[in-house]
């Protein structure tokens, strides 16, 4: 009887080995996913594109392994803690090993995915981008702790997936690589300047004849002038855009606006300082409020965020697409050649936030009622004792 039961219990102990065994090739053999922020989960932009990644993870690749990190740029800008944050980031990918790392905003391009490049060549930088940008930002700091993180093996780097970029990858070095896709946040201009239109004909006798975008000085609004200046804004002349660095320069802007009858758009607003030489920035709630008090014409948000600070409306890029779309090129293996720019994916999908209470400052409630029968239509109308708000995604 002895015999039996030990015989019993090494047959059970043999299919629990078989089983962990199984199971950890299992997990050994899943896809690792690992997505990276720039900013942190405070901007619904964020919360939009990871309900995005997470809907299309589990309908396309319901067996993978997905770890998110933000970065808290956007809160936190200064060298120290973008050195901190970069190295967390790299040493985690290090120790994790992903099978692909799904990169969102500029910042995330420049210190994280400029590090992992695969070239066709199969060589290695002899300093990598990473550094080089860095350096220009920072100069001052010690980045030695780069070089504890390379990866030697060409065939294991992961693959490169990025989204919310606002102009170009070229200067992450993305051009070169054979390892790297992606979806851009092209602002959609034809949708801001219908809008703006619109706008402009249903505000009362004194009508706004102009246009003025207005943003703080942030690397990711620097890259943007040059798309605003190109565009063609007819029949509304284009007041040349502007980023400013203290709260002072932002006042002196939303002046000039006011005299020049121009509507203000605005995109990027959260690092305007309080004052020059300043490290805190004004509050972007406050910002806005005050922006929507002082201006005489309408101000249109164009990013996620504007309606929840307080803006009357926003015409932003869709999170939900860029999220998924960043799934949807997980399905591409690595490519023979280098990226090229017709090769990067633009957004077609942009969402509308509305606060209707608002328009009567400028509006008189006199904005097409489509807007607001089509978030009744689609559940997407909130109703408060604030504002009424839609987000709409076709």
């Amino acid at each position: 009887m002895k015999m039996i039961n030990s015989v019993i219990k090494l047959i059970i102990l043999f299919v629990v080995s078989i089983a962990v065994v199984l199971v950890w090739q299992h997990k050994k053999n899943e896809p690792r996913v690992y997505v990276i922020h720039s900013y942190n989960t405070d901007l619904s932009w964020v919360n939009s594109i990871d309900e995005g990644i997470l809907s299309k993870l589990k309908s396309d690749f319901s067996s993978t392994q997905v770890r998110f990190h933000y970065m808290d740029l956007k809160n936190h800008n200064g060298c120290n803690f973008r050195r901190r944050a970069t190295r967390d980031v790299l040493y985690g990918i290090n120790d994790w090993k992903p099978n692909y790392i799904l990169l969102v905003d500029d910042l995330a391009q420049q210190l994280i995915g400029a590090h992992y490049l695969a070239y066709e060549d199969k060589r290695f930088p002899e300093q990598s981008l990473a550094e080089q940008l860095f350096s220009q930002d920072c100069p001052d700091q010690n980045i030695d702790f780069y070089q504890q993180t390379y990866l030697k093996d060409w065939d294991a780097l992961p693959q490169i997936i990025f989204a919310g970029v606002n102009y170009s990858v070229k200067p992450y070095g993305y051009f070169e690589a054979v390892n790297t896709q992606g979806i851009y946040e092209h602002k959609n201009f034809v949708s801001l300047s219908e809008t703006l239109l619109d706008l402009s004909h249903f505000c009362g006798e004194e009508r706004a004849t102009a246009v003025l975008p207005l943003n703080d000085n942030s690397s990711t609004a620097q890259r943007e002038l040059v798309s605003y200046r190109q565009y063609s804004w007819f029949p509304l002349q284009l007041i040349a855009p502007a980023t400013v660095d203290t709260f002072a320069q932002w006042k002196q802007q939303v002046e000039l606006a006011n005299a020049n009858k121009a509507m203000l758009l605005i995109a990027n607003y959260q690092q305007v300082k309080t004052q020059a030489g300043s490290n805190q920035f004004v509050p972007a709630k406050q910002l806005i409020h005050w922006t929507i008090a002082h201006a005489k014409y309408p101000v249109l948000g164009a990013g996620t965020n504007f309606v929840d600070d307080g803006g009357m409306m926003t015409v932003a890029i869709a999170g939900l697409e860029q999220g998924k779309e960043l799934v949807n090129l997980m399905k591409f293996d690595r490519q023979e050649l280098a990226l090229v720019d017709s090769g990067v994916k633009r957004a077609e999908q942009f969402l509308v936030g509305l606060a209707a209470r608002k328009t009567k400052q400028f509006c008189n409630n006199r904005l097409p009622a489509i807007y607001q029968a089509y978030a009744k239509e689609t559940g997407l109308y909130l109703f408060d004792d604030v504002s009424e708000v839609l987000y709409a995604e076709p």
